[in-house]
């Protein structure tokens, strides 16, 4: 089967090379990335777009925000190391196989001191377009308090 070897090469190659995101599609590497955070999925979604049906997603770190572009994306399968108890929720409302080596109520800031800010983003979204807005506009604001 296909996507069962899909999701084991890009689990493969998150573990093995320690990347934070891989999406692959009938064998082939689509998207690989090594940036923390929602930025990555963010840019597979939107660049990718429909291309992304039916891949396979590795993820290090996956909270509501980003189950939630895997379900805009039509993704068949999804692994993550750790996973929020909602992206657990979101994912198996659509149907997507998942599997996950960690669970927590919610994924941490990067200071590990409170709710992520793109978990917090998606308290009251349920809708993957407006989340993609959100998220865009999240990532423009603290792209420019970097200077990048």
């Amino acid at each position: 089967m296909e996507q069962g070897r899909d999701i084991d090469l890009a689990k493969e190659k998150l573990l093995g090379e320690n990347y934070a995101l891989v999406i692959v599609k009938q064998g082939e590497f689509l998207f690989t990335s090594k940036e923390k955070g929602i930025k990555p999925i963010y840019l597979a979604l939107t660049q990718l777009g429909d291309t992304l049906k039916g891949a396979s997603l590795a993820d290090k770190v996956i909270g509501k925000a980003a189950a939630m572009f895997c379900q805009l994306a039509k993704v068949d399968s999804v692994y993550a190391d750790l996973i929020s108890d909602k992206a657990i929720e979101v994912l198996k409302q659509t149907g997507i196989d998942l599997e996950y080596n960690n669970t927590c109520p919610y994924i941490l800031n990067q200071s590990q001191d409170g709710m992520c800010p793109v978990e917090k983003l998606t308290t009251n979204i349920d809708d993957g377009k407006s989340l993609l807005r959100k998220v865009a506009d999240f990532l423009k604001v603290s792209e420019s308090k970097q200077g990048g």
